[in-house]
């Protein structure tokens, strides 16, 4: 039986651009390990996440988020069973909202601010997939990946396919 996990969650102050890239390197290496796939969204300061796979397999993972002291306030939007993936092709891909996606932002939200907590489940859902539709996109570096670099200085988009969706 498969299951979609769809969490938010605050990032530790000290969480800045390399200790994110960490991150998702790990749970891109991990998951793939695991047969989890999902999708990420990153503002610099709240975390939404998907997650699908194995039932004990997300649960154990969500478990160890849980206790992460890299991020708090983790929130449960959803849980379903699914009859297939959404994310099949990714080991954990990145969406970053952000004002260059202000438009995307007030589709699915009161303001253009990313704050997903203040969202119902499947429009947080509907809006990870038009971010990850956008992202797809503008991925025409090598290996399926692309950093673009903001005014602000963070950056903007990272997409990172699984190597089995690259095959």
């Amino acid at each position: 039986m498969l299951i979609r996990l769809l969490y938010v969650s605050t990032a530790h102050k000290n969480v800045g651009l390399d200790e994110f890239r960490a991150i998702l390197a790990q749970a891109q290496t991990n998951n793939e390990a695991r047969d989890l796939t999902g999708v990420l969204a990153f503002n610099s300061k709240m975390f939404l996440q998907v997650l699908e796979g194995a039932r004990d397999q997300v649960n154990a993972l969500y478990g160890k988020l849980l206790r992460d002291p890299r991020h708090h306030s983790v929130t449960m939007l959803s849980l379903q069973d699914i009859e297939r993936r959404q994310w099949a092709d990714w080991s954990m891909g990145f969406v970053a909202p952000n004002s260059a996606n202000r438009s995307l932002l007030l589709k699915y939200s009161q303001s253009s601010t990313f704050d997903p907590y203040k969202m119902p489940a499947e429009t947080a859902l509907q809006m990870l997939q038009e971010l990850a539709a956008v992202t797809v996109g503008l991925a025409a570096a090598p290996e399926n990946a692309v950093v673009l670099e903001e005014e602000q200085g963070f950056f903007s988009r990272f997409l990172k396919k699984s190597d089995a969706a690259l095959r």
